[in-house]
């Protein structure tokens, strides 16, 4: 599943088990709980009594009616004898239970006793062990908050789709909503005559169902977990060309579709292309051929996520997918090829192997991470994947220094943890972790590995320690515990190195230990084991040795005393570093010419990181980076945006804000000038992304009057004032930043004009450069007006939070945003996505005082308790505050 990015505040501060083979005799076997007395309902996860070994599902799915209903029969293996065992089923109306067992047909029924939907089959008599079949009848409502069987309306129009991961298939049917229980699935749906049904396999047969309806049915799928199972009914246009043809390792060609609401099927050409291209990356990388027999990219104009990787049956949103020629930013090139390259990725990792617990969530989503960034460097060998990556990893340090982070792999306690997994550490962190170990293996003994896992686990389940078992095979080194140091705690290593030349020889000292901001409180923790990469210069040639450090002390030995060393070659190592004085002036003055622009920017990174750990000052660390704003490469030149915006939006008291936004601009403004606000015909992509940041941090952080007043005259002639927009008025790439900019300047007619239309535009990427631009308004009037869109129901559910979070945002609206939510607190859970919700607390992170930590935190703790995965929310935005605050302290 791919995350959206819900705000800038939030993210600151975007298989049957082959159990006899030697692979598996490695693994951590499932947990198995035991079996509850049938009076105490199971807390987290459902003994293994009844076994599902097939589903027959069958919905009646008409968008236009207040709900669906549905039958099903789930073939068991029974084991234990027994009146009473748990299932789940959440708030459905279930009726017509049997149980046929033993030759018998055995009155049951299927009643709900938990909040989070565990039930309890009950049936008249004893059900014996062996196979046995549970039938039902069940009637439901639509999902709320885009999770289980929603609908949505665009253009007049009514769909439905389902939504399950993770625990969301139980709000559906009656099933075992656990990852570990994989079946396969004989899936039916009945809709309207007119209407396009989709599964995740392909359509075997359909006939009409009386009263306008029509009953499809599709081909059994390969066995799988209940949140993958997928189901959509609606007037789409479907968008098909030839089928993918053969590749090295699929022998049969491969029907893929694209799937949309009515009327805009031609906007998803180049996804459709995109992903003819990227699939046979990944079949030949993971070396097993696409695991399904079709491949539907699916859109919703209404979903909380960027993607969900349901096996054959893709989801999207459709303002992360869609692509208009000219219409939309040619950056979003890369953005649609990496969604797609993320939930394709999934269908092997994931899907064909899926986690046995949600404790594994990195498992799904570290490796499709992973993926992605390989897949997108050699999809687009043109493009800087490799600095964009970098430049992700940094980010998610920062959320990972907090001492209230969380460890990647944690132990579970409730349903509601679940979604907690679901964040930057599982994703990028992990990712992060993964591109570290590939490096110290070896690229091909890494493939290996994960091919070797792939093949053993296949329509089965996995766990990390088959994962790092297989690894540690193949790459001939023993890598669980070094593994485990970075997934079973939080914290960011730090590496300090220093090159040592003496009489025993020249060598790279390495001492780790936990990074720590500023007024942290973290721990130390327990010694990481990190894997090095060196770069270094010595004797006239430049080489790179790797190695893995662990707390104690480590050394890499060199050919020679070096000139300059690097200690994070590649760029993208999953840790901190620093050097000793002398150490970065040497990197600097000579090594700093012959680096890869990916480790440019990890200098520039760590320059950053040493100043907010209190060991430089910022003003130090500006000066050194200065420079680096004329480097050729777009993430190296803009790599003090995060700092500068940190220090104006947060850091510096409002009486030192014009003085540094000023000295930003004067830094910045000449790089954009001689770029232009149009781009030439042959202009490259990363040129235009280059215009779209530097135009973005000039209106949004230093607000430069000119740059901010020139978008400002685009944005108006975008918008126009005839009720249509005029995309010939400014390029795609500055669309959204002109609007902005347009509103920040406090022109009311514009604001009055795009709050007018936002009810009648269908196109979600529109919207969401309206959406940017009401957001962004600072005059206090307006600022007010955008802060009454949040939770208005008249927006798409997804679309809720932008307006809160992007007030709250910036300095001179946060005190706004924070009242909004302290006045609307429930009535904005109640309305946003479970990902948006559980982030509130987050409004208040950009305060910089300690005095406000007890304010919030006496509002939001009573509150949150509420609201999945806030708590957490809350304890991250509490020590922000302080961190910031000590912060400031320190470099004041």
């Amino acid at each position: 599943m791919t995350r959206p990015v819900v705000s800038r505040l939030a993210f600151a501060a975007a298989a049957v088990v082959t159990a006899t083979l030697a692979l598996a005799s490695c693994a951590r076997a499932p947990a198995r709980p035991r079996p509850a007395p049938p009076e105490v309902p199971p807390a987290l996860q459902l003994p293994r009594d009844l076994l599902p070994l097939r589903y027959g599902l069958e919905l009646t799915v008409n968008p236009e009616l207040d709900g669906f209903t549905g039958r099903v029969e789930i073939e068991v293996r029974v084991g234990r004898a027994g009146r009473f065992f748990w299932m789940h089923a959440r708030d459905l109306a279930v009726r017509d239970v049997t149980v046929e067992a033993g030759g018998a047909q055995i009155p049951a029924t299927l009643a709900q006793v938990t909040a989070e939907g565990v039930a309890r089959l009950s049936a008249l008599q004893t059900i014996p062990t062996g196979r046995a079949v549970i039938r039902a009848a069940f009637s439901g409502t639509w999902g709320a908050h885009l999770a289980g069987l929603y609908r949505t309306r665009t253009v007049g129009a009514a769909y439905a789709y389902t939504h399950l991961e993770p625990t969301a298939a139980r709000r559906v049917f009656p099933c075992f909503d656990e990852p570990s229980f994989k079946a396969p699935f004989d899936i039916a749906l009945v809709v309207r005559e007119a209407d396009v049904a989709v599964s995740n396999g392909p359509v075997e047969a359909q006939e009409p169902s009386g009263d306008g309806m029509k009953r499809v049915r599709f081909a059994r799928t390969p066995p799988l977990p209940t949140y993958l199972v997928f189901a959509a009914a609606g007037p789409f246009d479907v968008v098909e060309g030839e089928p993918l043809p053969p590749s090295e390792v699929r022998s049969r060609p491969l029907p893929v579709r694209a799937v949309a609401p009515r009327g805009t099927g031609a906007r998803y050409a180049f996804a459709l292309q995109a992903t003819r291209e990227l699939l046979p990356m990944l079949e030949a990388w993971f070396g097993i051929p696409f695991p399904y027999a079709k491949l539907d990219q699916v859109v919703s104009s209404d979903f909380a996520y960027g993607g969900m990787e349901n096996a054959g049956a893709i989801l999207y949103a459709e303002e992360r997918l869609a692509f208009d020629a000219g219409r939309s930013p040619e950056a979003k090139r890369t953005q649609v090829g990496g969604l797609l390259a993320h939930e394709l990725a999934h269908q092997w990792f994931g899907d064909l192997v899926t986690l046995a617990w949600w404790d594994d969530v990195w498992l799904n989503e570290s490796f499709a991470t992973f993926m992605t960034w390989k897949t997108l460097a050699a999809w687009r060998p043109e493009e800087p994947i490799a600095e964009d990556v970098g430049a992700a990893i940094g980010g998610v340090m920062d959320q990972d220094a907090l001492a209230s982070a969380r460890a990647i792999r944690q132990p579970l306690l409730r349903t509601s943890d679940i979604g907690n997994q679901f964040d930057a550490l599982s994703y990028t962190k992990g990712a992060s972790i993964l591109r570290g170990f590939e490096r110290l293996l070896g690229e091909e003994r890494f493939r290996n590995g994960i091919r070797s896992y792939l093949s053993a686990h296949a329509n089965g389940t996995g766990t990390t320690e088959a994962v790092l078992a297989a690894l540690s095979r193949a790459g001939g080194r023993d890598v669980v515990p070094a593994f485990h140091s970075f997934l079973d705690q939080p914290g960011t290593p730090l590496v300090h190195a220093r090159a040592v030349c003496d009489a025993s020889g020249a060598r790279v000292r390495l001492e780790v230990e936990r990074y720590r901001p500023v007024g942290s409180l973290a721990g130390e923790g327990k010694p990481f084991g990190v894997p090095v990469c060196v770069r270094f210069a010595a004797g006239g040639a430049e080489d790179e040795r790797c190695a893995l450090a662990s707390g104690e002390g480590s050394a890499i030995p060199l050919p020679g005393c070096p000139d300059w060393i690097m200690p994070d070659a590649g760029g993208t190592g999953p840790y901190r570093w620093d050097l000793p004085a002398e150490g970065e002036a040497a990197l600097r003055a000579r090594g700093l010419p012959a680096l890869a622009p990916v480790e440019r920017l990890s200098y520039a990174r760590n320059v950053l990181a040493g100043a907010r750990a209190g060991r430089r000052t910022y003003a130090a660390a500006l000066a050194t980076l200065a420079p680096l704003a004329k480097d050729p490469s777009r993430r190296v030149a803009t790599s003090l945006f995060p700092a500068l915006e940190l220090l104006v939006n947060e850091v510096l008291p409002p009486g030192a804000r014009d003085a540094t936004r000023a000295w930003a601009a004067g830094l910045y403004r000449p790089r954009l000038t001689a770029l232009g606000l149009v781009p030439a015909p042959s202009e490259t992509t990363d040129a235009r992304r280059l215009r779209q940041e530097l135009a973005r941090f000039l209106v949004r952080v230093a607000r430069d009057p000119d740059t901010t007043h020139r978008l400002a005259q685009l944005g108006r002639a975008y918008a126009g004032g005839d009720g249509r927009f005029h995309p010939e008025a400014v390029s795609p790439d500055l669309a959204e930043v002109a609007l902005v900019a347009a509103v920040m300047e406090g022109n009311r007619g514009t604001f009055d004009e795009l709050a007018r239309r936002l009810p009648s535009v269908e196109d979600s990427e529109l919207r969401a450069r309206i959406l940017a631009a009401l957001g962004s308004a600072l005059d206090p009037e307006l600022s007010r007006r955008a802060l009454a869109l949040a939770g208005d129901p008249s927006l798409r559910i997804y679309e809720r939070a932008r307006p809160l979070f992007d007030q709250a945002w910036a300095p001179e609206t946060r005190e706004g945003a924070w009242r909004t939510l302290q006045a609307r607190f429930g009535a904005l859970a109640a309305a946003l996505p479970d990902n948006a919700a559980d982030r509130l607390p987050s409004v208040a992170a950009g305060f910089c005082e300690e005095a406000r930590v007890p304010e919030v935190q006496s509002f939001l703790a009573p509150r949150v308790q509420a609201v999945a995965g806030a708590p957490r929310s809350l304890a991250q935005t509490l020590e922000r505050i302080a961190l910031c605050a000590a912060l400031r302290e320190r470099q004041r």
